[in-house]
């Protein structure tokens, strides 16, 4: 079951947000309507599964997926699922003071 939401701030925000492509969009997309193994992901997005097995092992490292092997026809099949259905990225930390560059009134 996926938690409601990951809140990015500092270096986590820019790693998620680099690693949120077209692509990695497309496969949590997928994954929070149910359980994939990466074959089946590939064959949906009509991907190599070498591609998408280096997508899933970074959604995995950023603890937007969770993964889990699971006994198949031919072996073991990776099996993925969404570990969040809410991505929120800070762009200004939250002790951050509020100054921001203003542009002074003009005087009349």
């Amino acid at each position: 079951m996926a938690s409601d939401e990951i809140v990015a701030k500092g270096e986590e925000a820019l790693r998620v947000s680099e690693a949120l492509t077209s692509t990695t969009l497309r496969i949590l997309r997928l994954l929070s309507n149910e359980c994939l193994d990466v074959s089946t992901i590939a064959e949906r997005l009509g991907l190599s599964e070498a591609y998408i097995s280096e997508q899933i092992s970074l959604l995995e490292e950023l603890k937007l997926i969770k993964v889990s092997y699971k006994r198949g026809k031919r072996g073991i099949r990776k099996m993925c699922e969404s570990a969040v259905r809410k991505i929120t990225i800070m762009i200004k930390p939250e002790d951050q003071s509020d100054t921001l560059c203003k542009t002074p009134k003009p005087s009349v």
